[in-house]
């Protein structure tokens, strides 16, 4: 009987020790936060701990002897960009107006940010000078190019007056089986500044939000080159929706774009689903393949795609074809001469 424990125990211990792997770093981070009106260089120092609404607002980690890899816990994922999680809170007298945690900031990481020891981070920044991209999905797809501060005052439509901005940054750390553990776990370092906040600003923070937002989403991941689907693109043969229709349909309904090349991408099911009502009743109906367009504007060119319907007219009828959707917030730049 004690053998058959000692198996039991051993074998347990083999498959915890199996299951954790190497200890992760978990709670408060060894370093400092430091912020400034002006974008950090090489060092953070001691940076200023009060802004008003018109200044503009950097952050800095700087950890103590460890990689942003090492005090985050970040795994080595494939497929995946590498990010930290920002919170912000705005508090007036300890009291967090908005009421806590909101955990969909993601901040884009570059490779070489993991194996640094600092990391400079925007919070409200000079837009011609933004470089941070923060994200609604950690996958960043969508929901692309705002700023965490900003997009608060502005939800909360902040009245003038003092408050203390808290900033945490963090992780998601999870056990060896990638179950997410709980929040007091997490990998956290945090910094806080009083922050005076004037009504005769909110133009200025909303113009500067808007303006960021699209800075960072045209720098963040502009092509190299075109993407793959117009090298490789299905063919535009349905008689509603053929490459004459098309052009047509882009010229007609996004007049403020130069259309440089477009392509439907290959698609092999139902080329048309039709939408319908809560009675049953159709209400347009839309063409599956996405149709993907590279187009300049205000003399910049960017890459997207839309997608094309024909809205329900009655007796079996349907109207003409016209775009229905634009990946416009999420398309990214390309040189123009990288447009063949």
């Amino acid at each position: 009987m004690n053998k058959i424990i000692a198996l039991c125990l051993l074998s347990l211990s083999f498959f915890k020790s199996s299951a954790e792997g190497k200890p992760q770093n978990t709670g408060p981070v060894a370093g400092k936060m430091v912020f400034s009106n002006q974008p950090f260089t090489s060092s953070g120092g001691a940076g200023k701990t009060s802004f008003t609404s018109h200044e503009h607002l950097y952050g800095r980690l700087e950890l103590n002897g460890s990689t942003i890899k090492e005090a985050f816990s970040l795994k080595d994922l494939k497929d995946a960009y590498p990010f930290l999680v920002c919170d912000v809170s705005i508090m007036k007298n300890g009291e967090d107006l908005y009421g806590g945690f909101s955990g969909n900031n993601y901040i884009l990481l570059k490779e070489e940010d993991k194996s640094a020891g600092s990391f400079n981070f925007d919070i409200m920044p000079d837009p011609s000078k933004a470089t941070t991209l923060y994200s609604m999905t950690d996958d960043f797809s969508a929901g692309m190019g705002f700023s965490p501060l900003s997009s608060r005052i502005i939800g909360m439509q902040l009245k003038e007056g003092k408050y203390q901005v808290q900033i945490k940054i963090y992780s998601r750390a999870v056990d060896g089986w990638g179950k997410e553990q709980d929040r007091d776990k997490w990998p956290v370092l945090e910094g806080q500044f009083d922050y005076e906040f004037m009504e005769s600003d909110i133009e200025k923070v909303k113009d500067d939000s808007h303006k960021t937002g699209d800075v960072t989403r045209e720098n963040a991941f502009r092509y190299d080159k075109l993407p793959a689907v117009f090298s490789n693109p299905g063919k535009l043969t349905d008689p509603n929706a053929t490459t004459a229709k098309v052009a047509a349909i882009l010229k007609r309904d996004l007049p403020n774009r130069t259309i440089l090349k477009f392509v439907a991408e290959q698609y092999s099911g139902t080329l048309w689903h039709i939408a319908k009502d809560d009675y049953g009743l159709p209400r347009y109906k839309y063409f599956n393949p996405h149709i993907w367009v590279a187009y300049k504007t205000d003399g910049k060119c960017y890459v997207g795609y839309i997608t094309l319907r024909q809205v329900y007219s009655g007796g079996g009828r349907y109207g003409p074809l016209e775009v229905a959707w634009t990946s416009t917030k999420d398309d990214r730049g390309i040189d123009c001469a990288k447009v063949k």
